[in-house]
């Protein structure tokens, strides 16, 4: 009898090893995706609470941890409760991740982070940022400030502070979070980015804040540091402000840059392009033809099942990352390897939530999503 290819990459995704270019190696190729969840200190120090929550994940058998986004200057942060990496103070307890990533033989990544103009005044006392002075209409929105050649040049090096205090701290890599309309994706977008000076106007020019960022961490952190980037291939803006074939040639840029992952971000892994509808042809499938061989690729969104995950392995994806489920079950790597397992049954119940790690903020910010059961209208009891 032949063997069944998703039997085989089941197996592959659950216990094999994953090996990068730069000779790190995972004990699996499932990741714990990047979730905001206002579990830290207002001052960006890493709670106990986010601890547990990443601690049992990382019991739960997933390969690879990557942290919530952590804002790598003061005025970068955009949510109440989020992790920072902008001071030598966040170093211990970014080295008690580090500590708890390597007792459960998984890799410990911080994901650092800039909202640009998406960093309220409300939570940092300063006007927002952005590459040029935009009006777009999103709640809360205030006109930014647009950045002079000093302020990009001082971003540059402060993610370069920051990777390095994530290597200081013994963290196994950073990802840079290129995606989701935050700064990097700002620069990159032609609705947002309307510069006329080397930051901006043609796709070299705005990729080049997000090459630059990438150089500078490389300079001051070891090849055996994991170097990751998060990107989305299609703006989902009404202005369209990049494509997939400008993506397509950013990510060959990063490829040369020297990363060792790309993290794709995506709604659903089966996803295609939407300039491209009759094609047929995935994203994961165009991201990994553009891609270097030795650049692994990481696919997120909508993945349920250890067939959703091998669907994305089949596709040309070396890494599959899992968020949603995640929450609900911290040991979805064990418990989703067991025939006949059916996924979380959201919305949960609050009680049910807190026993896998989920504290009274992250339900609070679960909530406006459909997660969270409304206790008054299904009669449960907390």
């Amino acid at each position: 009898m032949q063997p069944d290819p998703l039997d085989e990459m089941n197996s592959s995704l659950r216990s094999s090893a994953f090996r990068f270019a730069n000779g790190v190696s995972t004990r699996n190729r499932l990741v714990l995706a990047p979730m905001t969840n206002q579990q830290s200190h207002d001052d960006g120090v890493i709670s106990d609470t986010e601890l547990e929550w990443l601690r049992m994940r990382a019991e739960g058998g997933f390969g690879i941890l990557v942290s919530a986004a952590s804002h790598v200057r003061e005025d970068a942060k955009a949510f109440h409760g989020q992790l920072g990496c902008f001071s030598d103070r966040h170093i211990p307890g970014l080295a008690r991740f580090a500590a708890l990533g390597r007792a459960s033989g998984s890799l410990s990544i911080l994901q650092l982070f800039h909202g640009g103009l998406r960093s309220p005044r409300q939570l940092t006392g300063v006007r927002p940022v952005a590459p040029s002075e935009v009006q777009l209409d999103f709640p809360g929105f205030e006109l930014p400030r647009a950045l002079g050649e000093a302020d990009v040049e001082q971003i540059i090096a402060d993610f370069a502070r920051a990777a390095h205090r994530a290597h200081a701290a013994g963290l196994s890599g950073i990802e840079i979070h290129g995606a989701n309309g935050y700064l990097f994706a700002q620069f990159l977008s032609q609705a947002t980015n309307l510069r006329a000076d080397r930051w901006g106007g043609s796709l070299e020019n705005r990729a080049r804040f997000l090459l630059c960022v990438v150089a500078a961490i490389r300079g001051v952190v070891p090849p055996e540091f994991v170097l990751g980037v998060r990107l989305l291939l299609e703006d989902s803006s009404p202005q369209r402000g990049f494509d997939i074939d400008e993506m397509l040639q950013v990510i060959k840029w990063l490829g040369a840059a020297g990363i060792d992952y790309l993290h794709l971000s995506s709604r659903d892994v089966r996803s295609g392009s939407w300039k491209y509808p009759a094609s047929g042809e995935s994203n994961i499938k165009r991201a990994r033809a553009a891609l270097e061989r030795k650049v692994a690729l990481a696919a997120v969104g909508g993945v349920r099942t250890m067939a959703d995950a091998a669907f994305a392995l089949g596709e040309g994806a070396d890494l599959v990352a899992i968020g949603r489920e995640a929450i609900a079950v911290p040991r979805w790597p064990q418990q989703a390897a067991i025939e006949g397992y059916a996924p979380a049954a959201y919305p949960l119940e609050p009680r049910e939530l807190e026993r896998q790690g989920v504290s009274a903020p992250f339900l609070a910010y679960l909530r406006p999503f459909g997660l969270v059961a409304d206790l008054e209208k299904t009669g449960g009891s907390h």
